[in-house]
């Protein structure tokens, strides 16, 4: 459907609704429709015919019902809408754990999103992603055939929710930040019209606005989409003193001694170079602040890079080591978690981990930590196999 406004026609993807109960369907709407998307409803049975009569950019399939069988009513629906251009399926279920999503998607469901509760913004997410696909698909993409492969599928789609859902959660505490932020300075406006000093409370407030204005920003900007000419091909090894250079020229490193640790070979790679440096700013920022603190012993970083295995087991690594505080057992899975950080305001935004996760992940590695209390933490985040050479 074209929306026009003035001189200006704006297409409005058609989101097909399946058996979605009278409730439901006025919660999609609300969601959906503001953020420029057709919702339209339609029964099981009639699915298809309706998907092909409306030019459907995407099914939403719901399986809340009691008694409904999933898999059976993807399969059949797919059955009927047939060939290669169908719309991509967006199953929503109640509950599910990660073997039944692992089926779901298997079975050859694009997407699965739980909604007890339903996440708003997760929702537009996964839409908006599954649209994407859909587009890239349709320009026939150098990725299509390996996302044909359903395990592929869930892995790609995992990253790419999680991407977005990061960036949007950004973009709001971004706003709220701002506001905290306008606060303050209607405080130092209204103090200087009275020919009176600001509050000293009310002007640190306004430095810690400003500083998270900032971080936030910045780690915005990481997540956003890759140029063409981010993607480089280099040594690996080149990247570690330059960023450890930059960070101890700008006093980001403290009073840490950090020793950078490269093996004698080259390390070929092609990636977003970009965001590799941003992933591993995030990681020597996050050892500085945790040896910060120490003083039984020496503040050393070690930061380096691992050849990949020469079976092809894994692929080359980057390193950072810290003799810092260490992290306690329980609340190793928390410190990728956005928001999580012992830092006060004023020197972080509880972002820097997640936002080198996600960016680690979208390039089909991970980043894992491992941390003694007391003793300090390993980050190291495994890169994918690279077929190039020198």
């Amino acid at each position: 459907m074209l929306e026009t406004t003035g001189m200006t026609a704006t297409y409005r993807p058609r989101v097909l609704a399946v058996d979605v109960q009278s409730g439901g369907m006025e919660r999609l709407y609300s969601i959906l429709a503001p953020a420029g998307y057709d919702v339209l409803p339609a029964s099981g049975k009639a699915a298809a015919a309706a998907a092909s009569r409306q030019s459907a950019d995407l099914v939403l399939l719901d399986v809340q019902r009691p008694g409904t069988d999933g898999l059976a009513a993807y399969r059949r629906l797919v059955a009927e809408l047939g060939g290669p251009s169908s719309p991509p399926v967006l199953m929503l279920t109640p509950r599910a754990d990660r073997q039944t999503r692992r089926e779901v998607l298997e079975a050859g469901v694009d997407d699965l999103l739980i909604t007890e509760p339903l996440d708003p913004m997760e929702l537009k997410v996964r839409v908006h992603t599954l649209l994407e696909l859909k587009a890239h698909r349709e320009a026939g993409g150098q990725r299509a055939e390996a996302l044909l492969d359903p395990r592929m599928r869930w892995v790609e789609m995992e990253r790419l929710a999680r991407l977005g859902t990061l960036a949007a959660d950004v973009a709001q505490s971004l706003g709220r930040v701002g506001e905290g932020l306008q606060r303050a300075l209607a405080h130092v406006q209204s103090r200087a019209r009275q020919g009176l000093p600001p509050d000293p409370a009310e002007l640190k407030n306004l430095g810690v606005a400003g500083e998270q204005m900032r971080l936030h920003g910045q780690h915005l900007l990481s997540l956003g989409p890759t140029s063409p000419k981010d993607i480089q091909r280099f040594d690996l090894r080149e990247l570690v003193p330059g960023v450890v250079e930059r960070m101890r020229a700008a006093g980001r490193l403290g009073s840490a001694e950090v020793m950078v640790l490269l093996p004698e070979d080259p390390i070929a790679v092609v990636f977003n170079r970009r965001q590799l440096e941003q992933v591993l700013v995030e990681l020597l920022a996050n050892a500085a602040d945790a040896v910060e603190d120490v003083n039984d012993r020496p503040r050393r970083i070690h930061v380096g890079v691992e050849l990949p295995d020469m079976f092809g087991d894994f692929g080359p690594r980057l390193f950072v080591k810290d003799t810092g505080i260490g992290i306690f057992e329980d609340e190793v899975g928390a410190v990728f978690e956005p928001y999580y950080t012992t830092k006060s305001p004023e020197k972080g935004a509880g972002l820097g981990l997640t936002v080198a996760r996600a960016l680690v992940e979208a390039m089909g590695g991970k980043l894992t930590v491992q941390s003694r209390v007391n003793l300090g933490s390993t980050f190291t985040a495994e890169l994918p196999e690279q077929t190039s050479s020198w």
